[in-house]
C-alpha cells in the first residue's frame, strides 16, 4: 500500500517534469518500455527487489538496460536509487501510464474471451465502449479457455460477465438453492 502511494507520488512528479519539458509522450513511451521489460523479465524484478544486491549494482544495471531512454527517465532512476526506492521503478512506470491516459482522456478496457477475437469484433467492441463512455479506449485482449464461450469485459471498476462459465455457475447455484429448499 505504501509503495503504491509512493509510486503515485513519483509518477505525478514525473508527469509534472515531463510536461514542463514538453515530453509527455516521450516519457510515456519510456514508461511503457520499462513496464514491458519488467513484465517480460522476472529476473529483473527479483534483482531490483533483492535486499542482498547493492543499490549501486541495481543502478548500474538499470542504466545499462535502459541506456536508450530519455535523460528525464534516467534521472528518475537516479532519484529512486538515491532515495533507496529503486524497487518502485516498475510501479512508477505503471502509475505514470495510468496518469498519462487520464490526462489524455484515454481509458483501457480488458476483453477476456475463450478464443482469439477477429479485428472486426475488436473494432465493434471499441466502438460500443466509446459510444457508452465518450472516451477513447485501448483494448487489452486476453484468452481464458475456461470461459468455454462468451466474454468478460472490464472497463475501470466495472465488469460485464457474459461468459458461458458464469451462466453455468448461475444455473448451478439456482439448482442447488432450489434442491436445498425442496429437501428442507
Amino acid at each position: 500500500m505504501k509503495s503504491t502511494r509512493a509510486a503515485i507520488r513519483y509518477a505525478r512528479a514525473l508527469i509534472l517534469e515531463s510536461a514542463e519539458a514538453d515530453s509527455l509522450e516521450l516519457i510515456h513511451d519510456d514508461m511503457l518500455v520499462i513496464s514491458e521489460t519488467f513484465d517480460q523479465n522476472v529476473e529483473l524484478k527479483h534483482m531490483v527487489d533483492s535486499l542482498v544486491i547493492k543499490n549501486s549494482v541495481k543502478l548500474a544495471s538499470l542504466k545499462l538496460i535502459f541506456k536508450n531512454l530519455s535523460q528525464i527517465t534516467l534521472n528518475l532512476i537516479d532519484v529512486l536509487s538515491q532515495n533507496n526506492r529503486i524497487d518502485l521503478i516498475q510501479n512508477v512506470a505503471e502509475q505514470y501510464v495510468l496518469q498519462y491516459r487520464e490526462i489524455k482522456g484515454i481509458q483501457s478496457a480488458t476483453l477476456i474471451t475463450a478464443v482469439p477475437v477477429t479485428k472486426d469484433v475488436e473494432n465493434q467492441v471499441l466502438k460500443k465502449i466509446s459510444e457508452l463512455t465518450d472516451k477513447k479506449t485501448t483494448l487489452i485482449k486476453k484468452i481464458d479457455q475456461t470461459l468455454i464461450g462468451g466474454f468478460i469485459l472490464r472497463i475501470g471498476d466495472s465488469q460485464y460477465n457474459a461468459s458461458y462459465k458464469n451462466k453455468l455457475e448461475t444455473i448451478k447455484q439456482e439448482f442447488n438453492k432450489n434442491t436445498n429448499a425442496l429437501i428442507s
